[in-house]
């Protein structure tokens, strides 16, 4: 079977990247920023500064933490129609999350996205059918700081029979969370994971303390860790893609051995999203091409480490759903698929990951679809040439009566929203309109599997007993 692919790297350009970043790691070192870190590195062998909380890793310690990685993870989802395992060689594509924005597809204006954004933009992912799990997009502001964390999954779970990945910001929402997740599951989280942890560092070459030690007590309960390095080229990485790219790999490489230190064996998940900062304004760029390179070289390397793959996705740079943002996150998404990321992150936001529209939601989930079939498995053999169709027909018949047209018709790619047919039919209309239409007739007719009563009241119940401890 034929598959689309490219190769950035060479072997050679491979091997150096991987000795560069076994250098940091084991020269210049990591701050893990937590002593619970510190003693599983100490008790590994690692050289460790207990008053810096830093810590350098020997590439043995490297080497033998990577061995001990699964190369196939289960993301569960509360409808098991909806499971999706990454490394077994299907693409799969997951919202962008915590964006602060919502902007109106028809007036342009921006606001503060709120909880009921959030439920509404769940039960749009949940309709689409190449949103294959959910990272909740908006970080809503109208929620209690107290239980933010929790409510917004609980919004999550009830909005979205998906699988759920989200941030878990500290070790004291850990407990709760793992009730919510086992009460929706039905199971064990590490039975049934339906909730992946991100777990982002912070560039340059340093770890979150209390998101480290919640990550930490995830892994054990057997929640899969998604291990996210942003580094911004020019700011918190050097201004190349090579050096950028190893700050990227040591933080990346740095988190696989401490959560396998503490959890041998636990499901990890590579998501390497390193971009370029704007010099003139300190902006966060995730259209701009040298971001998009920096990122294939890492996924390449993340592959050759036998790491389940997250690359990047569709989230651009523009203000609106217009033709710079699809074109910045096709630019993206496609080159991430060919070259066998497991999956891609961004679908749903503009403008630097700060916003989300229904619209650019509609339009990403056929951006998906169309990337799903360039790179999907396609038969180049004798069959699929079908030379008695092509003997029978002859010099200047037509294919349109043969059996095998009929029969293979629906191979052929037919989009939702993005536009083909005759030009009158769509006189007058944008295909902003088209999208933002669907959005809202989907939000309008869909039905979400609902939690059962138990369920829902037991989340409840969660939150409240969390918010009356915090007081």
């Amino acid at each position: 079977m034929a598959r689309a692919a490219i190769r950035l790297l060479s072997d050679a350009e491979r091997a150096l990247i991987h000795e560069q970043t076994l250098a940091v790691l084991a020269e210049v070192g990591i701050a893990f920023n937590t002593p619970a870190a510190i003693d599983l590195l100490e008790e590994a062998g690692a050289p460790v500064d207990r008053e810096a909380l830093t810590a350098r890793l020997p590439r043995e310690l490297v080497a033998r933490c990577l061995k001990s990685t699964p190369t196939k993870v289960l993301l569960a989802a509360r409808d098991p129609a909806h499971d999706v395992w990454l490394g077994d060689g299907s693409l799969s594509f997951t919202s962008d999350g915590t964006a602060t924005y919502v902007i109106d597809d028809e007036t342009g204006e921006r606001r503060e996205g709120t909880a009921e954004d959030l439920r509404s933009l769940m039960r749009l992912f949940d309709a689409l059918p190449n949103i294959d799990y959910v990272w909740p997009t908006i970080s809503a502001r109208d929620l209690d700081p107290v239980t933010a964390n929790l409510e917004i999954e609980a919004i999550s779970f009830r909005s979205c029979a998906k699988h759920v990945q989200d941030e878990v910001r500290g070790p004291e929402y850990v407990a709760p969370l793992l009730e919510m997740f086992a009460a929706v599951a039905g199971a064990p989280v590490a039975e049934r994971p339906v909730f992946s942890s991100i777990n982002c560092t912070i560039a340059p070459l340093a770890h979150d303390g209390p998101m480290t030690e919640a990550s930490i007590a995830l892994a054990r309960a057997g929640v899969p860790i998604v291990i996210m390095p942003m580094p911004q080229m020019g700011t918190t990485a050097p201004m190349s893609a090579a050096g950028t790219a190893v700050v990227t790999m040591a933080e990346m490489l740095s988190a696989v051995v401490l959560f396998q230190l503490a959890a041998p064996g636990c499901p990890l998940i590579a998501s390497p999203e390193p971009a370029v900062a704007d010099l003139r304004t300190g902006l966060y760029l995730c259209g701009a091409p040298e971001a998009t390179l920096t990122a294939l070289a890492c996924v390449e390397m993340c592959k050759s480490y036998g790491l389940p793959t997250q690359g990047p996705g569709f989230g651009g740079d523009s203000k609106a759903a217009d033709y710079q943002e699809g074109a910045e996150g096709v630019a993206a998404g496609l080159p991430g698929a060919l070259v066998g990321a497991d999956s891609l992150v961004g679908v749903a936001t503009l403008d630097g990951a700060q916003a989300t529209s229904l619209a650019k939601i509609v339009l990403d989930d056929d951006a998906a679809a169309l990337v799903k079939q360039l790179v999907r498995e396609l038969s180049f053999d004798a069959a699929s040439c079908l030379m008695d169709d092509i003997r029978a027909v002859g010099p200047g018949g037509h294919f349109l009566a043969r059996r095998s047209t009929r029969e293979r018709r629906r191979d052929i790619w037919q989009p939702n929203v993005l536009r083909r047919g005759a030009f009158q039919s769509y006189r007058g209309r944008t295909l902003v309109d088209e999208a933002l239409a669907r959005a809202r007739e989907l939000l309008a007719t869909h039905e979400v599997v609902p939690l059962s009563d138990e369920t829902e009241r037991h989340l409840d119940s969660v939150i409240a007993a969390f918010r009356a401890a915090s007081r």
